[in-house]
């Protein structure tokens, strides 16, 4: 029996399948291909999630069609990634809620703030106590702060709230902006002593950069990287840009161009912050965490590279597609706890919190002999 000539409806259907297909594929291979060297790549990258999701939806179109051919070939495509799939979307994981099991496991937390405050608006002193019984509640061990916030004294000396409500003296604050009055940068709070501590500078970066510290556990040495990579650096004109374009379908060029320009300078810029993160911890001599707003998808080079030969705790226990972002793009995985082999991954866990634009991440963790 002949099979029916394809319709026009088919045809355009494939048409559309063989976009999502190539689509797929060079959002699989950004990873892989610096930005630097061919940069609208790592817009692909950016996109992984969204033409993993199309091609999934194209796969069930063709079962109903019973075209098992094309449902098998798009299937084994997306296998083919499967480096970009599992850091992308987590099936069967441990999410660890509530108290550590053990207390010499390590809780690792990391927790863009957006300086205690939601996106674009104003001090608000509940939210901010929110943030904190938070933290409180979670009891982290170590915690990595990106865009921290205090003052030097009042209800938002948030130092001294976190050494009180922690029980954690010791702390390392870099500010990238201060005054008398205020100072906002990048911190790490531990219950472990810490022993160094040292700033990791970004060229171009203002406002982006890393710290570490040297903690003692019992007699064991780890090094905790705090890192914020390159900020797309949208202001409230681009988000209404984006929110026009989504709610009313009514792209422009003047702003559709600028934003692409700052998506392509920030991957640009994030290529290189991650060149001077892997130079140095290439010479760290101890396990090290690595943890923080690294600013970008799981399928993108810079993510790729920062956690090329570490654990992700996501891809060890994570589930779904880890979204960790709050506010309106990119909305998928951008925070990130990667750790040396030496180091065990039990659990991973996205707070639901939607207080700043970022959701606080923690793990619970074994530090090896």
């Amino acid at each position: 029996m002949k099979r029916a000539k394809p319709t026009f409806l088919d045809k355009c259907v494939r048409l559309i399948a063989l976009g999502l297909l190539i689509g797929l594929v060079l959002g699989m291979l950004a990873g892989g291909i610096d930005p630097r060297r061919f940069q609208y790549i790592a817009f692909f990258g950016l996109a992984y999630p969204y033409f993993l999701v199309l091609n999934i939806l194209m796969i069930i179109w063709w079962c109903l069609r019973k075209r098992w051919t094309f449902a098998a070939s798009t299937s084994v495509l997306i296998l083919i990634g499967w480096t970009p799939l599992t850091a992308t979307f987590g099936f069967i994981g441990e999410s660890g809620e509530g108290a550590k099991t053990n207390a010499e496991h390590i809780r690792m937390m990391t927790y863009n703030v957006h300086s205690f405050k939601p996106y674009g608006q104003n001090y608000i002193d509940p939210v901010k106590q929110q943030m904190l019984n938070l933290i409180e509640e979670e009891n982290p061990d170590i915690i990595c702060f990106q865009e921290y916030f205090t003052r030097r004294k009042g209800s938002y000396d948030i130092t001294d709230s976190l050494k009180r409500i922690l029980n954690k003296p010791y702390y390392y604050f870099v500010p990238s902006s201060e005054n008398d009055y205020e100072a906002t940068g990048l911190a790490i709070f531990s219950k472990y002593p810490i022993k160094n501590k040292g700033e990791i500078t970004f060229v171009n970066g203002y406002g982006n950069s890393s710290i570490f510290v040297d903690v003692m556990i019992g007699k064991k040495m780890l090094r905790v990287y705090n890192v914020h990579l390159q900020s797309i650096s949208f202001d409230k004109q681009d988000y209404n840009y984006l929110d026009q374009v989504k709610y009313k379908m009514e792209p422009k060029l003047y702003p559709s161009k600028r934003i692409m320009i700052m998506l392509r300078n920030a991957f640009l810029k994030r290529s290189g912050q991650v060149d001077v993160m892997k130079a140095h911890m290439e010479t760290c001599k101890t396990p090290y965490i690595v943890a923080g707003d690294f600013n970008d998808t799981p399928a993108s080079y810079a993510v790729r590279q920062m956690t090329k030969s570490l654990k992700n705790a996501f891809k060890e226990q994570g589930t779904g597609f880890g979204k960790t972002y709050n506010g309106k793009f990119p909305n998928f995985q951008i925070d990130y706890i990667a750790t040396t082999k030496s180091i065990d991954v039990l659990n991973y866990r996205i707070i639901p919190a939607k207080l700043s634009d970022h959701f606080p991440v923690r793990s619970d963790l074994i530090l090896n002999p």
